[in-house]
């Protein structure tokens, strides 16, 4: 099966890339009927001009005067394109926005980083940007919740707070003269992260919501299977048996504006408590967070946590917005369809999650 994209020729800036055409050996019925539907589809790629570096941007008029914006230079007469993207107008402001860019940070964006270096009362972080982000030694919980200045003992001990390649949830706070990022981890929500895998999507694909860290609902996302909840757990304190058991099962989704995903076993970030219940917890129960005791996650659970990051990934290569109800619509369809968790990157689940999709999109008039 051989799939051969139409383009204009290479000169004048074509308006967008041509119809998927299928050709050749036995093509399957559905990736047929999906090519067929997406061609049909209102709201396709072609209601917007799809350039690529050095194609001439159609309807400027050079003499009546315009303002060059981002992605875009002007030579002999003609604004050409210098990203591949898309066309985007406002007035007289012509700019192309790109289909893949690093992550520009905005104050109050939740976002996830890995540690990449420690030293003078801060951690580096790499939150797929133009350059590193800052967390200050000031800007983090003490072990214990403790508020007061921090001594050379803190500095001392930053590495058992996060050392090297842990991955933190934080919160941009501010920015630096230089461009650099001031991030904060002042509530117990954010933190280390661990039981679970990252997944890096492009940052353009995360929908802004209200809440960034989500739950993942068993009924939405698995079909009500809750056999997780039954398992039993070995212990003699019948509360810690019972929390354990409320949490068996539960799958947490962080969406950071960074393009950073991490799908794991629930935690206190996605619990019920607010930030002054969780401020008001004792110092055993904080010290308990950075500590790094290691977590026994079921294979069952594990099992979830795969199904639920392959759901993002598909998202992802779809190039479809990836936000809590779209990835537990995934994670259900796989269930239903009888789709095991490494199967769902597979050509043939995509191919039928893009052609209900677009049917989804035909039934809403192209929503």
């Amino acid at each position: 099966v051989f799939l051969s994209v139409a383009r204009a020729p290479r000169g004048r800036g074509r308006q967008a890339m041509g119809p998927i055409e299928i050709s050749g050996g036995e093509v399957p019925s559905g990736l047929r009927r999906a090519s067929t539907t997406l061609k049909n589809a209102p709201g396709s790629s072609g209601d917007a001009a799809f350039v690529t570096p050095g194609d001439t941007i159609e309807g400027v008029d050079v003499d009546d005067g315009f303002l060059r914006g981002h992605g875009t230079r002007v030579a002999d007469g003609r604004l050409l394109a210098t990203v591949c993207g898309t066309v985007e107008r406002v007035n007289k402001l012509v700019s192309v926005r790109p289909l893949r860019t690093r992550y520009v940070p905005e104050t109050g964006d939740v976002v996830l980083g890995r540690v990449v270096d420690i030293a003078g009362k801060r951690w580096k972080l790499d939150i797929g940007g133009r350059q590193d982000a800052v967390l200050q030694l000031g800007a983090v919980h003490l072990p214990g919740g403790a508020q007061r200045r921090r001594n050379a003992v803190d500095e001392l001990n930053m590495r058992s707070l996060y050392k090297e390649n842990d991955l933190i949830s934080c919160e941009v706070q501010s920015f630096y003269a230089d461009g650099a990022v001031a991030l904060h981890t002042r509530s117990l929500k954010y933190g280390r992260l661990a039981d679970g895998q990252l997944v890096r999507v492009p940052p353009t694909l995360v929908k802004r919501v209200k809440r960034h860290f989500h739950a993942i609902d068993a009924a939405n996302a698995f079909g009500g299977d809750d056999g997780l909840a039954e398992e039993t757990m070995s212990g003699n304190d019948g509360n810690d048996n019972k929390r354990k058991r409320e949490h068996t099962g539960d799958v947490e989704v962080l969406l950071g504006c960074n393009g950073f995903v991490w799908v794991g076993a629930r935690s206190a970030a996605t619990g019920e408590l607010n930030d002054d219940e969780l401020n008001a917890r004792d110092e055993d129960d904080v010290k308990k967070k950075t500590k790094r005791v290691q977590r026994v996650v079921s294979r069952a659970q594990r099992e979830r946590v795969c199904r639920v990051a392959n759901a993002v990934r598909v998202l992802s290569a779809l190039f479809l917005a990836i936000h809590p109800p779209a990835i537990e619509d995934v994670s259900l369809c796989s269930v239903e369809w009888g789709t095991r968790p490494k199967d769902m990157l597979s050509h043939a689940f995509l191919v039928r999650i893009l052609e209900r999709e677009t049917e989804r999109r035909l039934a809403k008039g192209g929503a």
